[in-house]
């Protein structure tokens, strides 16, 4: 089969860049003809591979949005060269991942005439700010964004608190609901997505959308666990007001200062934690800056457990599938799909986002208690390698390319 993947990335970003590389390398191992393009960028995963296509980088801020407001809602560009890539390859179906926030809504036009599916990695299809933060603050429930009308967006300025970005966003946001037609099914990692996305009342139905959870592209002979540990608590992501990381340091202030936490990251939010915690005297934080995979991969190895305090809709972060598999469990903020991934008291603890006096018992609570770390972390590590493993991925994603191209003969 000839598979078309368009991402945003062609390097490691964050899970969604992770999942979309590994979705090629994997369909390649199968005999899959893939090719995969993304925005122009750099740190490639694959030094001079062929088909990075040079689009047009998307707007990031107010000042790029003033060089090129056209092409932020129809970037024709971007559209020109998928219409042109589609045209050499000749796809059997294009798969799309993450396009919403990076991609004009026009490249949504370029795929209308070949079966195309999109893996919905964040809920950037159903809310202009891509956060589902109500006013920047909180998850916004009941959902006030739907049908493509982005008023609330801007009444409350979910977009980093900018009036300008917001009413922005939220034009954006009814591009993307008028093109959304064009792509015929959905992949959602998590049920708690799908529903949300049901919910937006965007035009896509339930039948249309398959929960397929994210995997890790390492077997158990890549990688054992280590149930021992070398007394830190570790958070790895990025640096953002979102992830909730102001949470977990003003926890650590009602908490030992012999309690060691790492941090490896970048992000908008580094400077800002990095003087909370120098004003706190929290001299037990450290500041790691960006770990490459190997790295990351010592970095789990060797912690208690894995921190994950955000506040916003996470979907099914990657993370905490990593953290399985080295026999790590997780304690996490009990939102999005997270506690279908972290099961409370048995592959990690949960407590209620932004509920700090919660957070500082779960930490407490493994700190006391090395043999309910080494339980959870062993439930952990066989609920990756069962659930989240190669095999199950390729078997249900080969099932759902199936199902779109059921009237289609010849190509599998």
């Amino acid at each position: 089969m000839k598979i078309l993947i368009i991402h945003i990335y062609f390097k490691h970003v964050g899970g969604a860049e992770i999942i979309a590389y590994d979705s090629m390398k994997l369909l390649q191992k199968h005999g899959h003809d893939v090719r995969y393009i993304a925005l122009q960028s750099d740190n490639y995963f694959e030094e001079n591979y062929p088909y990075i296509s040079k689009f047009t980088t998307g707007v990031k801020n107010t000042k790029d949005y003033l060089k090129s407001p056209i092409s932020y809602y129809y970037n024709l560009k971007a559209k020109k060269d998928v219409e042109k890539t589609i045209k050499e390859f000749k796809p059997n179906l294009i798969h799309l991942h993450n396009v919403i926030s990076g991609f004009s809504p026009a490249i949504l036009e370029s795929c209308k005439n070949i079966p195309t599916i999109m893996t919905v990695h964040d809920s950037g299809i159903i809310c202009p700010a891509a956060t589902l933060l109500f006013a920047n603050k909180y998850l916004c429930n009941p959902h006030k964004c739907k049908a493509g009308n982005g008023l609330s967006c801007i009444i409350n300025k979910c977009e980093k608190n900018s009036l300008e970005g917001s009413i922005r966003k939220a034009i954006r946001y009814n591009l993307i609901y008028k093109n959304i037609k064009y792509v015929d099914k959905f992949i959602t990692p998590s049920k708690a997505l799908k529903q949300k996305i049901l919910e937006a009342n965007i035009g896509i139905n339930a039948d249309q959308i398959f929960v397929l959870n994210n995997f890790l592209n390492i077997t158990p002979k890549d990688l054992k666990p280590n149930y021992e540990n070398k007394g830190y608590f570790l958070y790895i992501g990025r640096l953002s007001p979102e992830k909730g990381l102001h949470y977990l340091l003003e926890a650590l202030i009602h908490l030992p200062k012999s309690i060691k936490l790492k941090i490896a990251g970048v992000g908008s939010e580094e400077n800002k934690l990095k003087k909370f915690a120098l004003d706190n005297k929290l001299y037990n934080v450290e500041f790691l800056g960006f770990k490459n995979r190997e790295e990351i991969k010592d970095l789990y190895q060797n912690c208690i457990s894995t921190i994950l305090p955000c506040n916003w809709f996470e979907n099914f972060p990657t993370t905490n599938m990593e953290s399985f598999i080295n026999g790590k469990p997780v304690i996490a903020s009990s939102i999005g799909g997270i506690p279908e991934q972290v099961e409370n008291n048995v592959t990690g603890l949960l407590f209620e986002p932004g509920n700090v006096m919660q957070l500082k018992e779960c930490i407490i609570k493994y700190l006391n208690n090395s043999n309910l770390v080494i339980e959870h972390g062993k439930n952990a590590y066989n609920k990756a390698v069962n659930l989240y493993n190669t095999s199950n991925y390729y078997k249900h994603l080969i099932d759902i390319y199936r199902t779109l191209l059921v009237k289609t003969e010849g190509v599998l």
